[in-house]
């Protein structure tokens, strides 16, 4: 058993095995585990939301400094790293947490794809026997664990009279599932964007990117037993109360963060301002004060007798 299996896929496992005691519905134990997915993941959901608001928030900075660095790529990174630092933001914040349900549903599929082991727990040896029994040719691309499951009756893989462990097709209602999966997905897409502001996608990147999530839905639909596509659409349709609450929330705060970090630039500004015309009069008083000292002195003169020097005689006093 390796390091993937043991803390991944037999946790997941065991939850699905023990829905499906509790309900003895495959369907509704897809269905519960995939809101228990959801409840696990809401944290990450919670983080990435916000990663993702303040990178969109930013994009008018990054257009700015695209146009201010023209060509140059290493200055245009320089400055972009700068930008997300000054800001607080981590470059991989918003995207990062996408990646985080991928494992969920490798793990799913892996226990979809071998209930023998996963949810009824068999060992190795008795589904090596189980397999050994099997007619040539009765299953094929390594879903044998799943054809003995439903040969046998071991586990009941009836939803809403669908078969949960085929692979959808067309020639039967199953293919219901796939363009269901794309379809939410699409939706939840659309409304993501709604609700987080963003304006619709515009170019061939970007409406790429707007339908890369429901084609992969309705891959993955037509692709794997019937079970993962239930567990996507529920993926889905669970995600957008989710994107719509937490929008919500991380914009109010933002809002909120962004106010208080404007009101702080004014103050740093009238200070700064408070502080130039200070220094402006301090300056002034410095160079009055030197112009003060260094002028020339002015002296008055004075109808004054020097010393020793006798002084004239009025007419009269010499006796003519």
């Amino acid at each position: 058993m390796g390091l993937w299996d043991f803390l991944i896929v037999q946790p997941i496992a065991f939850l699905l095995r023990n829905l499906y005691e509790i309900t003895g519905n495959y369907g509704v134990s897809i269905i519960m585990f995939a809101v228990a997915a959801k409840v696990v993941l809401l944290w990450f959901a919670y983080k990435g939301k916000r990663g993702m608001l303040q990178q969109q928030r930013i994009q008018p900075k990054l257009q700015e400094l695209q146009k201010k660095c023209g060509g140059d790529k290493q200055k245009m990174q320089q400055e972009q790293a700068k930008l997300y630092q000054d800001e607080g933001i981590s470059m991989f914040g918003g995207c990062l947490w996408m990646f985080i349900p991928f494992p969920i549903i490798i793990a799913l599929y892996t226990a979809v794809r071998q209930p023998l082991r996963y949810i009824l727990n068999y060992s190795a040896e008795k589904i090596s026997e189980l397999v050994a029994a099997l007619p040539e040719g009765a299953a094929k691309g390594g879903f044998e664990q799943l054809h003995i499951a439903e040969t046998e009756g071991l586990i009941n893989f009836e939803f809403l009279g669908l078969n949960l462990s085929e692979t959808p097709s067309f020639a039967s209602m199953l293919f219901l599932i796939p363009i269901l999966s794309a379809l939410t997905s699409l939706l939840s897409v659309w409304l993501t964007q709604k609700f987080s502001g963003r304006p619709p996608a515009q170019g061939n990147s970007q409406i790429m990117m707007f339908l890369l999530g429901p084609g992969m839905s309705l891959w993955i639909g037509f692709s794997f037993p019937a079970a993962l596509g239930v567990y996507w659409i529920m993926q889905n349709v669970l995600g957008i109360p989710q994107e719509y609450f937490l929008s919500r929330y991380w914009n109010r705060k933002l809002d909120e963060e962004d106010a208080a970090k404007a009101a702080k630039e004014e103050r740093r500004k009238a200070a700064e301002a408070v502080q130039k015309e200070e220094d402006r009069k301090r300056r002034a008083e410095r160079i009055a004060a030197s112009n003060q000292k260094h002028k020339p002195k002015r002296y008055k003169l004075q109808n004054t007798i020097p010393p020793n020097k006798p002084s004239p005689k009025k007419k009269g006093e010499d006796g003519h």
